[in-house]
This record gives C-alpha cells, sequence and structure tokens, in this order.
C-alpha cells in the first residue's frame, strides 16, 4: 500500500509485486496505478494452479542435517533419594561426588589470612578463617570462595 501524500490517496497493489523504482520515482498522475507484473512476467503466459487447503510444502530443498540425540543418564542421590537426569557419564568426577553422597573438602587459606592472623593475633584467625578457599579434591568444584577470592 502507498500513501500518496499531495492528493491523500491511497494506492493499493499486491505485496509479491510492489511497483518498481523507476515507476514510484517518475510518478505524476496520483490516479495512475501501479503495474501488477514486470514487463517479462506479462509477456510468458503463466498458468497457477490451485493449492489445496491444509497442503504442506517443504521449504527447504535440502534434506536437514540428522543429529545424534545426547545420552541421558540417570542416577538417584543417595541423601535425598531424589531421581537425577544429567548428561554426565557415570565415570565423570562430578557424578562420583554424587554417587559417594559428597565431596572430599581440601582447604586452603589465603596469604592475606595468614598474614593478618600473624599481625593482629585474636582478631586476625577469624580473618584468617574468612580468607579461605574450600575445593573439592576428588571433581574440583569450589565449595566456599572466601571473601578474597
Amino acid at each position: 500500500m502507498i500513501i500518496d501524500s499531495q492528493s491523500n490517496m491511497v494506492i493499493k497493489h499486491s505485496a509479491d509485486n510492489p511497483p518498481s523504482y523507476e515507476y514510484a520515482a517518475n510518478q505524476t498522475n496520483p490516479n495512475e496505478q501501479p503495474p501488477s507484473m514486470s514487463d517479462k512476467a506479462a509477456n510468458s503466459p503463466t498458468q497457477l494452479l490451485p493449492i489445496p487447503p491444509n497442503t504442506v510444502m517443504a521449504v527447504h530443498t535440502r534434506p536437514a542435517p540428522m543429529m545424534q540425540q545426547p545420552t541421558v543418564y540417570h542416577y538417584q542421590n543417595p541423601l535425598t533419594g531424589d531421581h537425577v537426569a544429567s548428561l554426565l557419564p557415570p565415570d565423570h568426577p562430578e557424578m562420583i561426588c554424587l554417587q559417594q553422597g559428597g565431596h572430599v573438602n581440601e582447604t586452603k587459606f589465603g596469604i592475606l589470612g595468614i598474614l593478618a592472623a600473624i599481625v593482629w593475633f585474636p582478631l586476625g584467625i577469624g580473618l584468617c578463617l574468612l580468607d579461605r578457599r574450600v575445593k573439592c579434591r576428588r571433581c574440583g568444584t569450589i565449595i566456599d570462595n572466601g571473601i578474597c577470592g
């Protein structure tokens, strides 16, 4: 649909065949309708076949690639008894921690916490406990990163 600002008229045309740029730029008569087909299409006879309703037509000509479905492993949480579905195999370290029921903690204290414990002895111990990093030895998951990490 084209709205002509000079004559306040609406010119309707097919959305499949919009007017050419030359026609729209050189249009002097606002009552003139745009051509519905290009010159090539007007000279060649075409016959459109009716499409029956509820017909599904393919858009792509090449076949869609076949994607392999991922393997889903099913586990039961030993602590709560809940069903867990995961893409990780049973020998993955995180799944071993889940099957065993917990992580194996490894604690490392930061250099700032150790220095605070030495310099401000009674209160520095609390700062040393705040500056610790707790990590699972088996799967590498960081359980507690501390305030300085």
